[in-house]
């Protein structure tokens, strides 16, 4: 708005200075315009007189005819110098209108340079913001872009960790029952111990539990490396993309490698394995995208390499 102001404020002032500069053009020319006539001299009447043609009269015409002279020079005189008054003052205005004119063209120039140095400024103004917003939103998309791969990555791992979760708690009901039927089991071979005779009973009953703890303990060890081979195995089957190619009897060993944490950087098929080409290459993807193996709670049964039968009976 100021800006605005200022550009009303110096057009008005060239409006003024134009209406100058052609009023000072328009008395110049209206002096030039005049008709200025020279004084004339008067002519001074000449007397006359018949007289006898004697010296004395021939002085006085000559005295008289030497006054008319003197005086149409004078008159001359005058006249030569009104017109070079009016032509210096011809000449002075014209050099101030011309002066005028020149000092409206430099001022104009000026105010037209100082247009476009504004111009130009607010350009630069208007660029430098421009600039300064679409680096703010750069950053701003940046900032969601960085926030939703967070959010994703947090998301998987919930994903993974709720699958991990419920596995465990298969396992543990599955181990339960397990637990409940050997104790039914062991139950009814006491009682049957117990009926042959007591004594017998007896005996048995301490070599069964003898023989069942170490068996309990030898079970936990290998059922611990059996629970974390069919973790693995069903953490593959359920990312496994089933090709149409692929047939009811398939049977692969695959050979998983992992670092420790439980990351998976490699995985390959090994013999044996009746899988078409398609379903391996989906096959050692399933195990790709699975990513990370159980680690916590498996520490003592961790292997670089472990080898498992993936199996697809239809």
């Amino acid at each position: 708005m100021s800006e605005r102001l200022q550009h009303f404020k110096d057009d008005l002032t060239a409006v003024g200075l134009a209406i100058g500069v052609h009023l000072l053009v328009g008395l110049f020319l209206l002096i030039g315009s005049l008709d200025w006539q020279p004084f004339e001299s008067q002519q001074v009447p000449v007397r006359v007189t018949l007289v006898d043609q004697a010296p004395r009269a021939r002085a006085a015409a000559e005295q008289e005819a030497r006054e008319q002279e003197q005086a149409r020079q004078q008159a001359e005189e005058r006249r030569r110098q009104q017109l070079a008054e009016q032509r210096e003052e011809q000449a002075r205005l014209q050099r101030e209108a011309e002066a005028e004119a020149e000092r409206q063209r430099v001022e104009e120039e000026r105010r037209e340079a100082e247009r476009e140095r504004r111009a130009r400024q607010l350009e630069e103004q208007r660029a430098a913001q421009a600039e300064r917003e679409r680096l703010a939103e750069l950053q701003r998309q940046r900032e969601l872009e960085r926030q939703r791969i967070a959010d994703e990555r947090r998301r998987e791992e919930e994903r993974r960790l709720q699958e991990l979760a419920e596995l465990r708690a298969e396992r543990e009901r599955a181990e339960l029952e397990r637990l409940e039927q050997e104790r039914r089991l062991q139950e009814l071979a006491d009682r049957r111990a117990a009926e042959e005779a007591e004594r017998q009973a007896a005996e048995e009953a301490e070599r069964l539990r003898l023989a069942n703890e170490q068996a309990q303990a030898d079970a936990r060890r290998a059922t611990l490396r059996e629970e974390y081979v069919a973790t693995i195995r069903e953490l593959v089957r359920r990312n496994w993309n089933r090709p149409p190619t692929t047939q009811a009897g398939v049977a692969c060993r695959i050979r998983v490698v992992q670092i420790p944490g439980g990351e998976i950087i490699g995985a390959e098929i090994v013999s044996p394995c009746n899988a078409d080409a398609a379903t391996r290459r989906s096959i050692t993807a399933a195990v790709l995208r699975v990513a990370f193996l159980p680690y916590q709670g498996y520490e003592s049964v961790f292997a670089r390499e472990i080898d498992f039968d993936f199996i697809y009976d239809g």
